[in-house]
């Protein structure tokens, strides 16, 4: 990931006193990763960087695991719907396709 996606990724990183809790990648309206650090978990940074985000997009997609349901009720729970599910080729695994629309303007 950090060879292929970050390089093309317009990236955000959130820190407090120089220590990185977490980031944000994105490629074109696609959030190609979102990650906290374990230790700064449950605080509010993942929706704080989420929101940042959306400020700044019209429409976000992204592809969560099925099996992940900590991750899929997150996005949820911050306005992204279920457009579809998949199949991802890599893994053989099931995943949603998710998609958050800014429908106040």
């Amino acid at each position: 990931m950090k060879e292929k996606y970050l390089p093309m990724s317009e990236n955000y990183v959130i820190s407090k006193n120089a220590e990185i809790m977490g980031f944000i990648s994105m490629v074109d309206n696609y959030l190609a990763a979102l990650f906290i650090d374990a230790k700064f978990q449950g605080e509010g940074h993942g929706k704080e960087l989420l929101n940042f985000i959306k400020k700044r997009r019209k429409k976000i997609q992204l592809k969560v695991f099925k099996k992940n349901y900590k991750a899929v009720n997150f996005y949820l729970r911050n306005g992204f719907v279920i457009k579809e599910e998949l199949l991802d080729e890599e893994t053989s695994e099931k995943e949603f396709l998710m998609e958050w629309e800014d429908n106040s303007k």
